[in-house]
Order: C-alpha cells, then structure tokens, then sequence
C-alpha cells in the first residue's frame, strides 16, 4: 500500500515539474503572448530561480541528477 501511495506521489512530482517546465518553454517560445497562466508560472519560475543562492540551485541539480541515476540503476 505504501508502495502505491509512494509511487503515486513522485508521479505527481514529475508531472507538476513537467508542467512547469513546458510553461517556461512556453514563454520562451511564445513570449507575452502565450496567455496569463504560462506568463505567471514563467515569471513565479523566473523569480524562484533568482532569489535562490546559486549553490543551493547546483545543490538542487546535483540531487535531481542523483534520483534521476538511482532510478535507472533500479530499471536496469
């Protein structure tokens, strides 16, 4: 059970980065006119990222390349 309620989760992670990440590209691609929804998570991602310490980004990156590495290791 808590297997499921586990993998679920990080389903739901996953698409919610996804989906921030399509609406920046999305405004990078589109600009202003890609509507009030992507512009807003463009600019909340834009904001987030600038008032973060670099090294706390880095740190970030390097976790997220570590899970990403983990989860292949397991697959294969």
């Amino acid at each position: 059970m808590f297997e499921r309620i586990r993998l679920w989760g990080w389903r739901a992670v996953e698409l919610a980065l996804m989906a921030v990440v399509f609406c920046v590209l999305l405004h990078i691609i589109l600009g202003p006119s890609g509507g009030s929804f992507v512009t807003a998570v463009a600019t909340n991602a834009i904001q987030f990222a600038q008032d973060v310490p670099a090294g706390t980004l880095v740190g970030l990156g390097l976790i997220a390349l570590l899970y990403v590495f983990m989860r292949s290791e397991r697959r294969g």
